[in-house]
Order: C-alpha cells, then sequence, then structure tokens
C-alpha cells in the first residue's frame, strides 16, 4: 500500500529548499540474527527471524550567508515476526554547524544522538533487548593564516551506553583532543602532520568486579591528501601510537597505525573505492574490550541508467586481541584472534525524483576465538526498503 502511495505521489517542485521530509519502510530477513556458532543456531527456536522498519524524518539544509547549519531528525520502529522482545523505538538526531569568520578562519560544530539495537557480534545474548545509546559533540577550525598554510584543532567527545545489566562494563567515555598544521598545494593536495589525544574511561567496570580499562592513547601522523588526477585521490592518516591503560599495564601497546583510503572513478558511471587499515579499536565485548584491527575494503557502484544503480563491497577483517582482557590477564597467541569475511550487493532503482527503492543481500563469516569469547559463525541475509523523500 506505501509503495503504491509513493508511485502515487506528483512529481513536484521540492517541498522546500530547507526541509526536506522523508519516510521509508524496510523488510529484513537474518538467517543467524544472534551471530551464535551454527550449532547453537540450529537448537534455537527463532535464531532465524525477520523483522520490518519504519522510518519518518526531516532533513534541514539552512544556509545563512556564509554560514552552512544541517540537521537531521529520524525516528523508526522496528518490529521482529518472532523475537518480539527485541522490538524498539530508534531515534538519530544530528546538527552541524559549518562556520567562517573572515577569510582565515573556518570550522565546525555540532553533535549527534542515536539509540539503536546494539549488534550481537561481539556480546550475543537472546535473553533480552539491549538498545545502544550514542551521544557524539566536537568542535574544530581551521586557520589559514598563508595562502598554503594552515593549523587546525579540535576536540570530540562520545559517550556510549548500553541498556542491559550485563552489557554496561562496556559504557564508556571517550575524548580526544588533536592539533595539526597542513601545507595547501595549488593543486587541491595536502600534507601535514597531527597530534592527537584520546582518552578512554569505563564507569562500571570496577563496581562489576572487572580490572579498570581505562586507557589513554597518544598518536603523532602524517595526514595526505593526494589528487592524483580529476578522476582519482589518495588520503592517508598514520603514524606512531601509544595506549597506556590505568591498570594491568603489561597491557600497554604501541606501533603504527594507519588507515588509507582510495577512490577512482575509471568512467563517469563507474566509482571503485578501496581502503586499508591497521588501528587499535574498541569491542564491545564480554571478556575483551580492544584490539588490534587490520583489514580491506573494496566497494564499487555502477550507475548502469540515470534511475539505476548497483553496488557490491568486500570486507576482510582481523582482530589481535592480545594483550587485552577484561580480567587484567595478559593473554597472547594464534587463539587470542579472530577474522571476518563480508560481502553485500545492492541495487537502488528511483522509478521517480522523490522515490527510490533498494535491494540488497549479504553474507558474513567470522572465525572466532574462545578463548576472546568471540563466536565462529556465518549469517545471510536480505533486505526491500522504499523511501519518498521531498
Amino acid at each position: 500500500m506505501l509503495v503504491g502511495a509513493l508511485f502515487s505521489a506528483p512529481a513536484a517542485a521540492q517541498f522546500s529548499e530547507t526541509f526536506h521530509p522523508f519516510a521509508s519502510v524496510a523488510v529484513n530477513h537474518d538467517d543467524n540474527l544472534f551471530r551464535v556458532t551454527d550449532a547453537r543456531a540450529a537448537t534455537l527456536e527463532h535464531a532465524s527471524d525477520s523483522y520490518r522498519s519504519v522510518f519518518a524524518g526531516l532533513l534541514i539544509d539552512l544556509p545563512v550567508e556564509r554560514q552552512q547549519f544541517n540537521a537531521t531528525l529520524k525516528l523508526s520502529r522496528v518490529t521482529f515476526e518472532n523475537n518480539d522482545q527485541l522490538n524498539y523505538n530508534g531515534k538519530d538526531l544530528s546538527g552541524d554547524w559549518r562556520w567562517v569568520l573572515g577569510n582565515q578562519l573556518n570550522g565546525r560544530i555540532g553533535g549527534s544522538y542515536t539509540e539503536v539495537l546494539a549488534p550481537f557480534e561481539d556480546f550475543p545474548t537472546v535473553s533480552g533487548r539491549n538498545i545502544r545509546k550514542v551521544r557524539k559533540q566536537y568542535a574544530n577550525g581551521n586557520w589559514r593564516f598563508h595562502p598554503s598554510w594552515q593549523l587546525r584543532a579540535g576536540v570530540t567527545e562520545d559517550r556510549y551506553t548500553y541498556e542491559l545489566v550485563s552489557q554496561r562494563l562496556n559504557n564508556r567515555t571517550e575524548r580526544s583532543t588533536m592539533a595539526g598544521a597542513d601545507y595547501l598545494a595549488s593543486s587541491g593536495s595536502t600534507i601535514g602532520v597531527q597530534l592527537r589525544r584520546l582518552k578512554g574511561s569505563y564507569p562500571y567496570q570496577s563496581e562489576l568486579g572487572f580490572a579498570d580499562n581505562g586507557y589513554t592513547q597518544d598518536e603523532q601522523k602524517i595526514n595526505i591528501l593526494w589528487l592524483v588526477t580529476g578522476s582519482t585521490q589518495v588520503m592517508f592518516l598514520g603514524g606512531w601510537v601509544q595506549r597506556k591503560h590505568n591498570f594491568y599495564t603489561a597491557r600497554d601497546e604501541d606501533g603504527t597505525n594507519g588507515r588509507l583510503i582510495t577512490s577512482w572513478a575509471p568512467e563517469p558511471n563507474i566509482k571503485l573505492t578501496g581502503q586499508l587499515y591497521r588501528e587499535f579499536g574498541a569491542i564491545e565485548g564480554a571478556l575483551v574490550n580492544s584490539a588490534l584491527v587490520k583489514g580491506a575494503t573494496v566497494g564499487a557502484t555502477w550507475d548502469a541508467t540515470a534511475k539505476i544503480q548497483a553496488s557490491a563491497n568486500l570486507k576482510h577483517e582481523k582482530r589481535d586481541f592480545s594483550p587485552y582482557s577484561n580480567s587484567g590477564v595478559v593473554l597472547s597467541g594464534d587463539q587470542m584472534s579472530d577474522s571476518s569475511n563480508q560481502v553485500s550487493l545492492g541495487v537502488v532503482y528511483k522509478p521517480l525524483r522523490t522515490v527510490s527503492l533498494q535491494a540488497s543481500v549479504f553474507r558474513d563469516r567470522r572465525s572466532g576465538s574462545a578463548a576472546a569469547g568471540t563466536n565462529t559463525f556465518t549469517a545471510n541475509g536480505a533486505s526491500l526498503s522504499a523511501t519518498l523523500q521531498f
């Protein structure tokens, strides 16, 4: 019925140049919703499930002279066919002010708030719903004191909270401060240096009987944007990182971290992207809370016609949990790592300017680590959605 209403919507001018309301419905299926082992999935009554999502929201795009204000307000209702204990109302709110002062100063100030069902990959549970709330706020600025040079600085805070008491050990706040300097070439390419300090705190771990996994991470990195041609660009941010923990200093770690991103458009209707990364990252698990993550992704989009776009994405990732453990024990060896492979295919059809229909499929496989408490699983799924946006 909704799809029929979408097609009946007039292909008229936009509702407004500033306000863009939208609505969407989606039907999804996942054959291993809880990301449990294949053996356990066979014993669960509703390991496979379908769920429906209904979204409504508003995009705001408001220029005020040289300033630019953007906001997104989205509410959703997600209902599961069998596991109705997981039904929830989602929220996605964000705002961003791109400020400009004179001819030399500019930056961004903003924040976001989301409520969504937490993923099951690293903390599988079938006993209850676990909503993850993420709050983010940031402010940064650039000072272009010379046509070829700029200084920049910024602060960011991310706060994560979880509904389930059993997962509150992963409640955390991450605060970062950053400063850098860049050389700006006349071609548009840039090269510079960046210093960053990241502090993570876990307020509930001690109360729940776990070691304090709070940490301080210091980074010294090179920042490069290389516009190779009009259709090819390369971005790189990498260097040396030291990560020190508040407790059990034997888990302290240092080494190279970096992320390389490339984008190439061999034809006007084809775009290829790729990433290589090696970074310390947070893990939302019961036994481990961080890892050295190494991975690669490849993505492609093809505008087959003015109304049809196809996409494909591949991802491989390996996580080394040594020497991190919530228990404070230093763990090492091949058993303290896992690896995953993901593939997804999608197609978008836009019969009208304001209407888009999308279909996608995915396959997710992981070789887990029993010592780290991560499962070995295989999951397959598919999604159909329709969106109306003015």
